[in-house]
């Protein structure tokens, strides 16, 4: 999921009674929402296949899980010392236990997406897809974000953090569709309403998180009738469908049948349309097995789901029909290698 969905995920949780139990409650449960994120740190260093093959592995898989709070832990107390309450200490299990809790959520919300999540790493590499909640849900902002925003008295800081927040989202979003910046403005404005609204309302947060949860169940439940329903239509050995960001009962699917990849929507309101591009899955050739062993794409061979390619001379360009679903199709969800 975004770093917005785990931030707020994280300060809901802090806006209850937990934020209570000790010193450093608040900050446990947020940063420990987003800590898992770290390996996306080797973006910066301009090596993406190396990041690319690293990213949702080692920070997210069990080891981490049991590694991360004790070292999370660790810092906090550290800060506790060198910054100290004079009325107040951090209290080392209650802070262990609110990290822990952090931490889980992080992998869970991003098993969701249909980019997928290791969750046995370093031990297996093993990719698990929830495929069920869009990677940026504004639902799901619009239920967090009223969670967060609603019992809160209106400052600089709050409104701050609204207006900082709210153009974020409209820049990346533009980044990937200009047609949903809408959407975003209309979250925005529903956000802002509810920090403005009079009176404050407590248990708003407890209710939104309980919206929240029930809301990727409901997802859950959705993704697999829609995903069995493809399977069966079509007689697929494979099936991914995908969640549209707005419309739950919407699925954009890919599903392996025979040699080729299909592509199609279903809608459970409606029916099945089939998209009448059809791609080779990929078959043995000497140009293939030279191109997915090269090491300048370990990493994405790691991660790719559905590979297909295509030969150009010396070149070949190896794509994942999750996301690049079009013959000479450059950027993400594609590589290219030059054969010697």
């Amino acid at each position: 999921m975004d770093p917005l969905t785990h931030t707020l995920l994280g300060a809901n949780l802090a806006s209850t009674r937990l934020r209570d139990t000790t010193r450093l409650a608040t900050a446990a449960l947020v940063v420990g929402a987003n800590l898992p994120d770290v390996d996306s740190i080797l973006y910066f260093t301009g090596h993406d296949d190396l990041a690319l093959g690293f990213r949702r592995g080692w920070t997210h898989g069990v080891l981490a899980l049991a590694v991360l709070p004790f070292l999370q832990t660790a810092l906090l107390l550290l800060y506790d010392r060198l910054r100290p309450h004079p009325e107040r200490r951090a209290h080392a299990g209650w802070l262990l236990a609110l990290s822990a809790g952090a931490i889980l959520t992080h992998p869970f919300l991003d098993w969701l997406n249909n980019y997928g999540m290791r969750w046995l790493m370093p031990f297996r590499g093993t990719w698990f897809y929830g495929d069920s909640v869009y990677i940026m849900d504004p639902w799901l902002w619009l239920i967090l974000g009223i969670g967060w925003l609603a019992p809160r008295t209106p400052s600089r800081m709050t409104i701050g953090i609204w207006a900082i927040c709210a153009a974020l989202l409209a820049w990346v979003v533009a980044g990937r569709s200009v047609s949903y910046l809408p959407v975003v403005g209309a979250v925005a404005l529903l956000l802002l309403g509810a920090l403005l609204w009079r009176p404050r309302v407590r248990w708003v947060t407890a209710a939104a998180l309980a919206l929240a949860f029930a809301y990727i169940g409901a997802r859950l439940l959705i993704h697999e009738v829609a995903e069995r329903r493809v399977s069966r239509e079509l007689g697929a050995r494979r099936v991914m469908a995908a969640p549209h960001p707005i419309d739950p009962t919407r699925w954009d699917f890919v599903a392996q049948t025979g040699e080729v990849y299909r592509f199609g929507r279903l809608s459970l309101l409606g029916g099945l349309t089939l998209d009448p591009r059809q791609l080779p899955v990929a078959k043995p050739s000497p140009e293939w097995e030279l191109a997915k062993r090269d090491p300048s794409v370990r990493g994405f061979m790691t991660w790719v789901r559905f590979p297909w390619y295509e030969v150009e001379g010396k070149r070949v360009l190896i794509h994942d029909a999750r996301y690049a679903t079009r013959a000479g199709r450059r950027g993400f969800g594609g590589v290219e290698v030059t054969l010697p």
